[in-house]
């Protein structure tokens, strides 16, 4: 029989985000897991044109977007749901994918449960796919939810 005891959510608050919410609620809800929601913020220093000079973000900038993602996370999963089950809601910061795997490490996390956007083409191509990392990278298994797919949970 299959144990989890550790449900990984990664969100960045998109749309596809929130269908992958769905699936990772019933599989913590169905095996009594823990429910991990992490949300990355990006380091804007990786995404400088030139690694020797890296943007410069004033910190009060950093504290109001982090303080704006806090209060989104208090409401994922929604807290009716949440109530009376153990979720965990953290925030990183660094290169999603990075982050997503160092933290399921870090947590010994039986599954992550992660949104893909649908990307195709030339836009996949150069924005890459932070689940499709995280697939190749990931310690353990890993359940991709695409928005437009076939969903299973009502």
């Amino acid at each position: 029989m299959i144990a989890i005891k550790k449900v990984l959510f990664p969100t960045d608050l998109s749309d596809s985000a929130a269908e992958a919410q769905l699936y990772a609620c019933a599989l913590a809800e169905q095996f009594g897991a823990e429910l991990h929601v992490l949300s990355v913020l990006q380091d804007v220093s990786l995404m400088s044109p030139d690694p020797n000079m890296p943007w410069v973000i004033p910190a009060s900038s950093l504290e109001e977007v982090r303080k704006s993602l806090e209060t989104a996370l208090a409401k994922i999963p929604d807290p009716n749901w949440a109530a009376g089950k153990s979720v965990q809601r953290v925030i990183r910061v660094g290169a999603p994918y990075v982050e997503i795997i160092k933290y399921a490490e870090e947590q010994d996390v039986d599954v992550i449960v992660v949104g893909t956007q649908g990307r195709s083409g030339l836009s996949h191509l150069l924005l890459g796919s932070t689940a499709e990392k995280v697939v190749r990278k990931s310690p353990c298994p890993v359940l991709t939810v695409h928005p437009k797919g076939h969903q299973f949970v009502k």
